[in-house]
C-alpha cells in the first residue's frame, strides 16, 4: 500500500549520463531525427501508465549546439511540457560525472536516478571505481531515492572492456550497495543493442559507432520504464 501511495505523487526523475542520455543520433549531420533519445519513449510510457512525474536536470544539450543543432522538430517536443530536463553531457566520462553529481543531486532532489555512464572510459581502470563513487554520493545525499545503474550499451563493434565493466556493475557494484541496504538496482541496456543470437547489431546505431537509432532508444526506454514500474507501481484508482 505504501508503494502505491508514493507512486501517486509527482516523481522527480533525474537521467544522468553522456551523449546517449542527451539523445544524440548521427550528429553533427543530424540526418537521423532527434527525438530526445530514450527520454521521449520513457516519457510516453510513464504518462500513458498514469504516473505523475517530472524530469529534472539542467544540461543544455543538444540545443546549445556543441555538436550541431538538430534539424528536425521532435514530436512530441518535451520542451513544450517542461520535460526536456536531464544531465546528459556529450563526451563525458565517469570522472566528470563524479565531479558534478553532488551539485546535480542537491539541486534536483530526485526520487529516481537513472544512471548510465562509462562508454567513454570503460577501458580505463578508474571507471568502475568512479562509478562506485558516483553511486556513493547519490545514496549519501538522497538515501530515499532509487538509483538504477545501467549496464551500458555497447559500441557497434565488440569491446571486451565494456563487457567487463558491465559484469562488475552486475556482479559486484550493485550487490555491494544492496547488501548495505541501499535502494540501488541495475538494468541491462547492453542487450538492447544485440541481435537474437547475442551479437551486436550494427543496424541499431545511428552514427555507426555508439549512438542508438530510434529503435535502440525505444528499447532502452522500455527497459528503464520496466525498472521504475517494478520498484514503484503506479497508484490505481
Amino acid at each position: 500500500m505504501e508503494q502505491k501511495n508514493t507512486a501517486a505523487k509527482s516523481l522527480r526523475i533525474l537521467c544522468v549520463g553522456d551523449s546517449i542520455t542527451a539523445g544524440y543520433t548521427d550528429n553533427p549531420t543530424w540526418d537521423g531525427p532527434f527525438e530526445f533519445g530514450y527520454r521521449q519513449g520513457l516519457f510516453e510510457r510513464l504518462q500513458k501508465s498514469g504516473y505523475q512525474f517530472q524530469f529534472v536536470g539542467d544540461s543544455p544539450e543538444p540545443w546549445d549546439g556543441r555538436f550541431g543543432v538538430p534539424k528536425n522538430s521532435p514530436s512530441p517536443d518535451l520542451r513544450a511540457s517542461g520535460q526536456d530536463r536531464h544531465e546528459g553531457h556529450g563526451g563525458w566520462n565517469t570522472a566528470q560525472v563524479l565531479q558534478h553529481i553532488d551539485q546535480w543531486i542537491g539541486k534536483s532532489q530526485p526520487d529516481f536516478v537513472l544512471l548510465m555512464i562509462g562508454i567513454n572510459d570503460a577501458g580505463r581502470p578508474p571507471a568502475a571505481e568512479n562509478l562506485k563513487g558516483i553511486v556513493e554520493k547519490i545514496v549519501a545525499a538522497r538515501p530515499q531515492a532509487h538509483v538504477v545503474v545501467a549496464q551500458i550499451t555497447p559500441r557497434s563493434e565488440f569491446i571486451q572492456s565494456i563487457a567487463d565493466y558491465n559484469t562488475t556493475i552486475r556482479n559486484t557494484l550493485v550487490p555491494e550497495f544492496q547488501r548495505g541496504g541501499c535502494k540501488v538496482t541495475t538494468v541491462d541496456q547492453y542487450r538492447n543493442m544485440l541481435k537474437t543470437d547475442g551479437t551486436i547489431d550494427p543496424g541499431l546505431f545511428s552514427n555507426k559507432i555508439n549512438h542508438p537509432n530510434a529503435t535502440g532508444y525505444e528499447r532502452m526506454a522500455q527497459t528503464w520504464f520496466e525498472a521504475i514500474q517494478a520498484i514503484l507501481p503506479v497508484a490505481k484508482n
